[in-house]
C-alpha cells in the first residue's frame, strides 16, 4: 500500500522534508497541544519520520494532508501504526485554523481511518484533550466511542488536564 489517499477535496500522503516548516507552523497553533519544539527539532522530526522503513513500520509516522484543488499543506496526520501482531493504529490529526469547520479534517482523517482497516488493522485509538470539544466531535462522526478518561494525565503549562481516550473497531 502506498498510503496516498485522495478524497473529493484532499490529498493524504506521507510526510516529506519539504514540508516540516508547514508541519512546525500548524502544530504550532493547536490550541489543547501546541508543540512547544523549535522549527530545527521539526524538521528533524521529520526527518526521521521520511526515514522509516515502510510507511507502516511500528511507530509514529506522520501524513500530509493537502488541498487538492493547489496542493496547500493544511494540517497533518500522525499515525502511531502498531505491531503488526497486534494489528492496532492510534490517530492524531492538526489542521490549520483558516481550515477548520469545514469538514476537512474528518475527511481526512476519514479516509486514514478506512485505509488502516484496509490494510488489516483491527482497532484504531485517538486520545484527546477532555477540553477539545472539536475533536471529540470529529472522532464521534467517525465513529468511535468514549471508552475512557485519563484524569489529569496531560500537563500543560502549570496545569494538569483530563484526557478522553476513544476507539473504534474494523468491524463497527
Amino acid at each position: 500500500m502506498d498510503w496516498i489517499l485522495t478524497t473529493p477535496r484532499l490529498v493524504v500522503r506521507p510526510m516529506r522534508l519539504a514540508d516540516a516548516d508547514a508541519y512546525h507552523g500548524v502544530r504550532g497553533q493547536m490550541p489543547f497541544d501546541p508543540q512547544s519544539r523549535s522549527l530545527d527539532e521539526s524538521r528533524a522530526l521529520v526527518a526521521a519520520m521520511v526515514t522509516r522503513s515502510t510507511v507502516d513500520a511500528e511507530g509514529w509516522g506522520q501524513f500530509a494532508i493537502l488541498r487538492r484543488s493547489d496542493e496547500r499543506f493544511i494540517g497533518d496526520l500522525g499515525v502511531n501504526f502498531d505491531t503488526p501482531r497486534a494489528r492496532q493504529a492510534e490517530l492524531g490529526f492538526a489542521l490549520d485554523p483558516v481550515f477548520r469547520q469545514q469538514g476537512l479534517a474528518s475527511e481526512a482523517a476519514g479516509a486514514m481511518v478506512a485505509a488502516l482497516f484496509a490494510s488489516g488493522r483491527t482497532r484504531v485509538t485517538a486520545l484527546t484533550d477532555a477540553r477539545n470539544i472539536a475533536a471529540q466531535r470529529l472522532l464521534a462522526t467517525l465513529g468511535f466511542r468514549l471508552e475512557g478518561r485519563f484524569v489529569k494525565s496531560w500537563q500543560d503549562g502549570d496545569q494538569w488536564f483530563d484526557e478522553l481516550a476513544y476507539a473504534r473497531l474494523a468491524d463497527e
